[in-house]
């Protein structure tokens, strides 16, 4: 009886045994990332991007409304028609992820764009005159709310490059690489657009003050150097 008892706890602890081992290969299995669930760890870094996202949509929002500004005062109204119409989708909400791409490059080009008519002067009319006055301070405001995101854009870009490395599993890596590509585009772009948009707001101010157009509250606006 007792040779039967010890033969039936010995299998029992083999029965546990096992059990433990497949539950551990298991959970290697369902999780690539080490440490916590990987759905948790994918969860927060998605979470920290669509915060990120967010914030760059409302901030770009601005910058493109003043740029439209800017581009009416130099009779590009088509231009002018256009950026109004992707910042109002930018602060709508209504984006998606290859809307924020476009909107980034949008607003670089436009950069160029209304850049070059500044740097060699013209003729201001009134009405002409009228609109840059309205766009000088909502510009640099705009400038100075997007370049306040270099923090958080740097900070989501080694989170990023750290979760990416912390996979083993190439299909995953292929895939979280997938979920943050919007992000890491911001990574790699939005701070060379931010000293874009630094130069651009100072050139914007430099050549009010030479046509005698307010510049009043600029002089408060830490703008990116």
């Amino acid at each position: 009886m007792n040779f039967k008892n010890n033969i039936l706890s010995i299998a029992i602890l083999i029965g546990f045994a096992f059990t433990g081992i497949v539950e551990a290969q298991f959970a290697q299995f369902k999780n690539p990332l080490g440490g916590g669930s990987s759905d948790s760890g994918s969860g927060d870094i998605t979470a920290t991007q669509e915060k990120l996202i967010s914030d760059l949509a409302d901030a770009l929002g601005d910058v493109l409304s003043a740029q439209a500004i800017i581009a009416e005062a130099q009779g590009k109204k088509e231009l002018a028609a256009s950026l109004n119409n992707t910042s109002t989708k930018m602060k709508g909400g209504s984006y998606t992820n290859d809307d924020i791409q476009g909107a980034v490059t949008t607003s670089k080009d436009t950069i160029d764009a209304l850049g070059g008519v500044m740097s060699e002067g013209e003729n201001l009319s009134a009405e002409s005159k009228a609109l840059y006055a309205k766009a000088v301070l909502p510009y640099a405001k705009s400038v100075a709310k997007t370049a306040k995101l270099s923090g958080p854009i740097k900070d989501f870009t080694k989170e990023a490059q750290n979760a990416i490395k912390s996979i083993k599993n190439p299909l995953e890596i292929r895939k979280l690489k997938k979920s943050l590509d919007t992000g890491l585009f911001v990574g790699k772009n939005v701070p060379k657009l931010i000293g874009s948009l630094g130069k651009s707001s100072k050139d914007l101010i430099t050549f009010a003050k030479k046509n005698d157009i307010s510049t009043k509250g600029t002089e408060d606006i830490g703008l990116p150097e």
